[in-house]
Parts: structure tokens; C-alpha cells; sequence
């Protein structure tokens, strides 16, 4: 599911001038060494930011069980401290309210395949850092989100770079009295 998601983020990311890496689009090199997936989570360690979106499908099931690829893609870029922005269908964020208060039940549930997906809910929400969980219906919705976090992103690089510049006068002016005294001397 989220094929059309998908693309549209892909466009979107482009759009902004980065380069997005969807394994779909061959922009994973896979080798002969390991299992296709583990290129995959490589492949993270190149990446500035992650897009995870969690929709109402499972998705294909890593050789690490009991983790999707997908499940396992976040928790690599998690762990190599990558930002990670988090966007889950909003009926699927809707049931996990109603799956946290009957996890023991056993219940068909109508927004997800598999009650896996609200079990790696669970993991991803009582993580202390980096999980930010954003509902969305469209690509719309992420996109708009995107738009605001990567515009303030720039903007603190922004003032992060004019401090620089203060930092650099202010070593300066330390440094002018030693050189004084010096020449003093």
C-alpha cells in the first residue's frame, strides 16, 4: 500500500532539490554478499533524513522477525541517530487508540492487516527521542508537514551560522589584548 504516497513524496523531495533513495527506484545498490534488505539499512547511513510512513499493511517480512523491512529501515535510522519524521494513516492512528486499551482482546481489526503494525506503534511512541508521530489521509498532509519542519530546519542553520560568525569576532577580540601584550613586550 502507499505506492501513490509514495510517489507523490518522492516528487516532492525532488521538487526541493534532494535526492530521494526509494529501493522501488533502484537507488539501493545491492550486492551478492548479504540479503537484499541489508543493503537497505546500509544504505541509511547515507541519508540526512528518513520519511517513515506507517500505513495499514504489513509489508514484507524481514529475515529479523517479528519486524517488517520497513519496521526495521526506522529502527536503523533510529539508531544511527538519523531524524526521522513519522507519519501513520490517520484511521490506523485512530484504531491504535482503541488497540491500546484492548491489546489482550483478540479483535479483527478493520484499519491494519496485521496487529504487528500497532505492536511496533507501541515501540516507536514510548521511544524517548526522534519519534514524532504525525496523522495523515494524503500526501498533501505529509507534504504541508515537511514543508514547515524543513523550513525551520533552514532557518536554524541559518542563525546557527550567524553565531558562528559572533563566535569568530569574539575569539578575535580574546585574542587582540594577548597580541597587544605581546607586541608590548
Amino acid at each position: 500500500d502507499l505506492k501513490n504516497v509514495r510517489a507523490d513524496l518522492e516528487r516532492f523531495v525532488r521538487d526541493k532539490g534532494f535526492d530521494p533513495v526509494l529501493h522501488e527506484r533502484g537507488n539501493v545498490p545491492y550486492g551478492k554478499e548479504s540479503a537484499l534488505e541489508e543493503y537497505c539499512y546500509r544504505e541509511l547511513g547515507g541519508c540526512d533524513i528518513v520519511v517513515a510512513i506507517i500505513g495499514g499493511r504489513y509489508g514484507s517480512t524481514s529475515k529479523q522477525d517479528p519486524y517488517s523491512i520497513s519496521q526495521l529501515e526506522f529502527k536503523t535510522a533510529h539508531e544511527l541517530q538519523k531524524p526521522v519524521y513519522i507519519f501513520v494513516e490517520r484511521d490506523v492512528l485512530s484504531e491504535y487508540r482503541t488497540y491500546i486499551k484492548n491489546k489482550e482482546a483478540k479483535i479483527e481489526w478493520s484499519a491494519v492487516n496485521d496487529s504487528r503494525i500497532y505492536k511496533f506503534l507501541d515501540e516507536v511512541v514510548s521511544l524517548k527521542s526522534n519519534n514524532p508521530v504525525a496523522p495523515f489521509e494524503t500526501s498533501l498532509d505529509i507534504t504541508a508537514f515537511l514543508q514547515e519542519q524543513w523550513a525551520g530546519l533552514f532557518q536554524r542553520l541559518l542563525q546557527d551560522n550567524g553565531q558562528q560568525e559572533q563566535l569568530a569576532m569574539m575569539r578575535e577580540m580574546r585574542e587582540s589584548p594577548q597580541t597587544l601584550r605581546q607586541l608590548v613586550d
